[in-house]
């Protein structure tokens, strides 16, 4: 009975075979942790370079910009507005397929010192330029389209709206007809709603698709900033052109304006009417210098020759060196002037009527060897 509840001896050979199984297992996962490790250092490598270069193209790293080379070819109309930035610019040239990145033109831009010089307005550009020839070009005036129009002294609205006309590609009566609304222009008060002599002559430059509304304003306002910055106060302002229009269409020699301005004054304040052909041919326009009888017969507040004072607006478009003269006239006793040489433009003074009347021969000694001419 006591055999059945004694245990089985163990021999030598048994405790072997479980040690030696027991190695076996610890083996087996040392082999198997080492795998998984080196799996685990492969995936961890992996993602460590998939990271690096999504960092990278973040701007992490150095990365490569796009840009073309060269300076282009084809064209294309880009606008640039203004108060446009470098940005702004840069993202309107990739919008046209002009550079190949913002990145390269903003690069470009901040590069180049003059950039900030870059005007808004209409340019022809090539598709795939550099961006350093994008700048380039962009600061070339040749490329920038523009519409210019001159507008030259002594001449009346007639001549300007045609002039305007021609360059909006509008009829000269739908510039008058945009003309009447003064208050769009900025017309001042004072004008009382006529534009003579409110269009500073010069030479303008406009974008593709200008009014005449634009124009007309653009040269109204220039004209009040020549007032301005000649010292001019705004109530002086009509009776400043009003003069200026005389004198710049009676002298024929830049050193005659300050003088003719003087005589001007002069009569004024003697209450002498003026007498100038120059408003007669305002009203009555004819070809020659002269006048007839019958134009200075003709009943006008601009006929000098029948009323005294200055005529109620400005007879022509007056330049600044008239305006000038306008407002720092020559300081002398003159009463009377005529050209005596109708090619230089020579012209003599008086003081008296009898004076004048041997200029006036002068005049009409030379008209009559040179009248056929």
């Amino acid at each position: 009975m006591t055999d059945l509840f004694e245990a089985e001896p163990t021999s030598t050979t048994s405790l072997d075979m479980r040690r030696l199984q027991r190695r076996k297992r610890r083996a087996t996962r040392r082999k198997w942790t080492l795998v998984a490790t080196a799996v685990g250092l492969v995936v961890l490598a992996l993602g460590g370079s998939i990271a690096y270069n999504f960092f990278q193209s973040l701007g992490g790293g150095e990365v490569a910009i796009e840009d073309f080379e060269g300076t282009g070819q084809g064209t294309v109309q880009v606008i640039i507005e203004s108060g446009d930035t470098g940005a702004q610019i840069a993202q309107t040239l990739y919008d046209a397929g002009v550079v190949a990145s913002t990145e390269a033109f903003i690069q470009a831009y901040n590069d180049n010192p003059d950039s900030a010089s870059i005007q808004a307005g209409y340019y022809f550009m090539q598709r795939e330029m550099s961006a350093a020839s994008a700048v380039l070009q962009l600061l070339d005036p040749d490329y920038r389209e523009i519409r210019t129009i001159t507008v030259v002294e002594g001449k009346t609205l007639d001549t300007y709206y045609q002039k305007i006309a021609d360059l909006t590609d509008y009829t000269k009566e739908e510039v008058a007809e945009a003309a009447e609304d003064t208050e769009a222009l900025g017309l001042p008060e004072e004008a009382e709603g006529n534009l003579e002599g409110w269009l500073f002559p010069s030479t303008y430059s406009f974008n593709p698709g200008v009014t005449p509304t634009d124009v007309l304003s653009t040269m109204v306002s220039t004209t009040i900033s020549v007032l301005e910055r000649n010292g001019v106060s705004e109530e002086n302002w009509e009776e400043t052109l009003i003069v200026a229009s005389l004198v710049e269409r009676e002298a024929r020699q830049d050193k005659d304006r300050a003088k003719i301005a003087g005589v001007i004054y002069n009569r004024l304040d003697l209450d002498m009417m003026l007498q100038l052909d120059s408003t007669v041919k305002y009203i009555s326009p004819s070809e020659g210098v002269f006048t007839s009888d019958d134009e200075r017969a003709i009943d006008s507040p601009y006929n000098t020759y029948l009323y005294t004072g200055l005529p109620p607006g400005p007879i022509a478009g007056p330049g600044e060196a008239s305006i000038q003269a306008a407002i720092d006239p020559a300081n002398h006793d003159y009463l009377y002037f005529v050209t005596v040489n109708l090619t230089t433009g020579k012209t003599k003074y008086a003081e008296t009527y009898e004076e004048h009347l041997v200029n006036v021969q002068q005049l009409q000694e030379w008209y009559a060897k040179n009248s056929d001419d």
